[in-house]
């Protein structure tokens, strides 16, 4: 990873349009569950679908939170009103 704060890696990469047929956008909060049954909230902060990671997982929502550079399935968030 760069040495790129959040801000600016965000800007350089993600965007705030979520692909189509997404019923996330930028600014939602989502809780996120890892393999160890932890629950996680974090707010989205963008999207990316063009990094081979999409491609290959189809992860492509970005999460404020320590690897915000990491992209998550749709699927595997939960949006919290």
């Amino acid at each position: 990873m760069n040495n790129l704060g959040i801000k600016e890696w965000t800007r350089q990469n993600l965007s705030k349009t979520p692909p189509k047929g997404s019923l996330l956008k930028v600014g939602d909060w989502v809780e996120w569950e890892n393999d160890y049954g932890v629950k996680w909230k974090h707010q989205v902060i963008g999207f990316n679908t063009d990094m081979w990671y999409n491609e290959k997982y189809k992860a492509f929502v970005h999460l404020n939170n320590e690897a915000y550079w990491f992209p998550h399935k749709e699927e595997t968030l939960t949006k919290i009103d």
